[in-house]
């Protein structure tokens, strides 16, 4: 299915011919319902494979259906529509830029994350207000990225990192409401709008940051987790005694697999039968991929000989449907990370597995979720690549009595984090739309447009590989001076 929506009179797409293959309308017809039509435009791939940016958007439709009549308007390649056809919303591909502006202005309202420019200003024309989903501090995200925009040289990442932040002044000027993760990162976002003059005195009075910046963090699961088969220890012929320690996402550039890799390898040495799985190594997004930090962690397990044989690499990407068939056969879960600016402004959203399946938690200290699991008990904070600390924390966790200590204070906390509670802000703001959600002044066009550059932990385009091995040749000074010429 790919409808691209057809422009009336006026401009607006008619929403009788926004339709899939049946011919049963993908957007609300009405005019008189007081409800706001929403689009929710989804940032990455949508169906069984989903990785975080997917489950959210689509967890968002379903908890916005409540307040408004919602479409998830499908374009990166991969998606499955017939996965998410019968989840309480519409569902519209676009297959380029004006599909996507025709869907977009047929509704009152639009949640986005990365979008094109052009759409938002079509957009903004037609009367569509924006939301922008800033969960994820991507500026800071980037500094700890091997690649930007495909590159892993100077200038390039530095002038890529440009046009990343280029393009979060465009939407922090375009939005009329904007949702975060936590209080550190509302605080990095509202600096970042007043640097901008996104936020100005007329628009302030009177209102607090909570009506500027929402807190809409990720969320778990409303369904308690069930398990179809031991995926872990049936899987790879793991003991029904043996200790497992589940990495329950990919292992991108900001993370350190080595720690517990070299904890485990330690405690193997002195005797405890303790096994540690990491699940997710290919992104479902080929744009994406396998991260090198894969191949890195691979190398020091081979070197240390624990590979698939204490440590072991599930390949490929686990279904979203079929990720509690690891959780529940895992003993503990495991996230270690280094020091960097990304973990400052950090929100680990596979800490909301580990809840969801009730399971204490080891991780890294510094960021926000290491804090909230020192202070709940949740689970033990270790020092940045310390060991030792991470043998420790493995040792107290050992025992099925003293993780069954923290499985009642995860058990305690659980609730506050399911989807309809972490999107009630967004609900509230959705549902008084009309108040809630000013419209924006027009913004100027740019001299050049800005799109949102991939920030890929691997997996370059061509024309990124192109660009990256002209800049290391000799013609590099001259491409650069070229680009700059351009710029001004």
């Amino acid at each position: 299915m790919r409808r691209a929506a057809r422009l009336s009179m006026c401009g607006m797409p008619e929403l009788h011919d926004l339709q899939n293959e049946s011919g049963t309308p993908m957007v609300s017809t009405s005019s008189t319902s007081p409800r706001p039509r929403l689009v929710v435009v989804a940032p990455d791939i949508v169906g069984t494979k989903m990785a975080g940016p997917g489950i959210r958007f689509v967890a968002i439709a379903r908890q916005m259906s409540d307040v408004a009549d919602v479409t998830l308007a499908l374009g990166p390649e991969g998606s499955r529509i017939e996965e998410v056809a019968d989840l309480g919303f519409a569902v519209a591909e676009y297959s380029d830029r004006a599909s996507l502006v025709a869907i977009v202005a047929a509704h009152d309202i639009a949640f986005c994350q990365l979008i094109d420019q052009e759409v938002v200003r079509q957009g903004m024309d037609a009367g569509c207000r924006f939301i922008f989903d800033l969960y994820n501090a991507l500026p800071a995200e980037a500094i700890g990225a091997e690649r930007i925009g495909g590159f892993d040289t100077q200038p390039e990442m530095d002038n890529a990192f440009t046009d990343v932040l280029a393009f979060f002044r465009f939407c922090l000027r375009a939005g009329s409401y904007f949702v975060t993760s936590n209080e550190r990162q509302r605080d990095f976002w509202i600096g970042y709008m007043m640097a901008v003059d996104a936020l100005l005195p007329s628009e302030l009075r009177g209102r607090h940051a909570s009506d500027v910046v929402g807190l809409v963090p990720f969320g778990m699961e409303d369904d308690e987790p069930t398990s179809r088969r031991r995926a872990i220890r049936d899987g790879l012929g793991i003991g029904d005694e043996a200790l497992v320690l589940l990495w329950a996402g990919g292992i991108w550039d900001w993370f350190d697999a080595e720690t517990p890799i070299r904890a485990v390898t330690s405690t193997r040495t002195d005797g405890a039968d303790v096994h540690l799985v990491f699940y997710g190594t290919t992104h479902p997004n080929p744009m994406i991929g396998t991260p090198k930090a894969v191949a890195r962690a691979r190398a020091l397990a081979d070197d240390l000989g624990v590979l698939d044989a204490g440590v072991h690499f599930i390949d490929g990407w686990v279904p979203a449907e079929e990720r509690a068939d690891y959780l529940l056969d895992a003993d503990i879960a495991i996230s270690a990370h280094k020091e960097s600016f990304e973990t400052r402004y950090a929100f680990r959203t596979r800490i909301l597995d580990h809840f969801w399946a009730t399971l204490p938690s080891i991780v890294t200290e510094g960021d926000w979720f290491a804090d909230y699991i020192a202070a709940e008990g949740l689970g033990r904070v270790t020092g940045y690549g310390d060991v030792d600390s991470t043998v420790a924390a493995i040792e107290e966790l050992a025992t099925p009595e003293a993780r069954a200590l923290i499985r009642a204070e995860v058990a305690r906390v659980r609730d506050s984090w399911r989807w309809e509670s972490t999107t009630a802000p967004l609900r509230e703001a959705v549902s008084d739309w009309q108040r809630r959600l000013p419209l924006r002044d027009p913004l100027p066009a740019p001299e050049i447009a800005v799109t949102p550059p991939p920030i890929s932990p691997d997996a370059p385009t061509w024309r990124a590989e192109l660009r990256s091995a002209l800049a290391r040749s000799p013609l590099g000074p001259v491409v650069r001076r070229v680009r700059r010429a351009l710029g001004r």
